[in-house]
């Protein structure tokens, strides 16, 4: 194994559980509206409903010039819509991101990796996302301090797999490509990306999936604590 100077994590449904943050946050905007006790209103319809659209209206987002915030208004409108519940989307909207922002469910073995990473090498942040979101989170689960460089494709204008967003992180880490290793869950964004920067990459196989004879990860983990038996390895 190489002997890296930095690791790189991807953020959602890597270090973050995205989904349950995701759940959890319109769960409690629902309830924070009393959408619950609405006739005829069944979370499960609704739930299944909003993700359809939001997958949508997200897709859409740089074709049509949505901006986040209207992407979800608009999945929610549509969702209203569809269940019969009169509500102002809007307002949901502003409910749900701020219980989004400061929301912050862990992967299992997250923060243990990161408290071991931490004291061993440099450790920085690459995700496509929103940034007002993505730094928030960090700071509300208290591990915003672990990190020496945080990259955020919203605010530099670069998105996974595209390698200019591996290059900035390079460049705010002061490393070379073959000097950094970096952690990911998608092999659409995450393993392409790296692949055409020039990074070793570990897939985080959090789901078990069956990877094609031609995908080739560094190095391939089903939990994050692997991570730390792997690297232990480089520098006993």
């Amino acid at each position: 194994m190489k002997l890296y100077k930095a690791v790189i994590f991807d953020l959602d449904n890597t270090l973050l559980n995205y989904d349950r943050c995701e759940l959890d946050s319109m769960q409690r905007a629902i309830r924070h509206h009393r959408i619950f006790e609405r006739d005829g209103f069944v979370w499960e319809a609704f739930w299944k409903t909003f993700l359809e659209r939001n997958a949508f209206y997200w897709e859409q987002r740089f074709t049509q010039k949505l901006s986040h915030l209207e992407a979800i208004e608009f999945a929610l409108r549509d969702a209203f819509e569809i269940m019969g519940t009169p509500m102002s989307a809007a307002d949901v909207t502003s409910t749900y991101w701020e219980f989004f922002c400061n929301t912050c469910h862990f992967e299992k073995g997250a923060l243990e990796t990161l408290r071991w990473a931490h004291r061993n090498y440099k450790l920085g942040i690459l995700s496509n996302g929103i940034g007002e979101a993505q730094h928030r989170r960090l700071k509300s689960g208290d591990i915003d301090h672990y990190f020496d460089a945080v990259i955020v494709s919203d605010e530099v204008g670069y998105w996974k797999p595209d390698p200019k967003i591996f290059h900035v992180a390079l460049e705010k880490l002061n490393l070379r490509h073959d000097e950094v290793l970096f952690v990911g869950d998608s092999l659409r964004d995450d393993y392409v990306g790296a692949l055409n920067s020039g990074v070793d990459f570990c897939y985080y196989n959090r789901n078990g999936q069956k990877l094609e004879d031609d995908v080739r990860p560094t190095y391939m983990i089903k939990e994050l604590s692997e991570l730390v038996v792997q690297l232990k390895s480089q520098i006993m």
